[in-house]
């Protein structure tokens, strides 16, 4: 198994030397329960992303009509990330009219 330190992204290959490396150096672990274990703060998964949302609604199985519902809300929310979601979508095969 090879982890990988989520602010320098160096890899250690057990989880004794993963944890020595993250309490010597200080790197932050993010723990809020988008994923099952400690991850990188912002992936895509991780609620202190601004899509997390999103694709957390995909990866549950939400259909498309909630998805679009979901980009929406993110984009009155927060305008400059339209491009982002738009993306996102088309990734998906969501067919929408671009999103402004």
């Amino acid at each position: 198994m090879i982890l990988r330190c989520p602010e320098c992204r160096t890899r250690r290959t057990t989880r004794g030397l993963f944890t020595r490396h993250v309490q010597t150096t200080g790197h932050k672990l993010c723990r809020c329960g988008g994923y099952h274990y400690a991850h990188r703060p912002g992936s895509p998964l991780c609620a202190y992303n601004p899509l997390s949302a999103l694709r957390l609604g995909d990866r549950d199985g939400a259909d498309e009509d909630d998805l679009i519902r979901c980009a929406l809300y993110i984009i009155s929310e927060t305008p400059a990330l339209a491009p982002k979601v738009q993306a996102l979508l088309e990734d998906w095969k969501i067919d929408v009219q671009p999103i402004r």
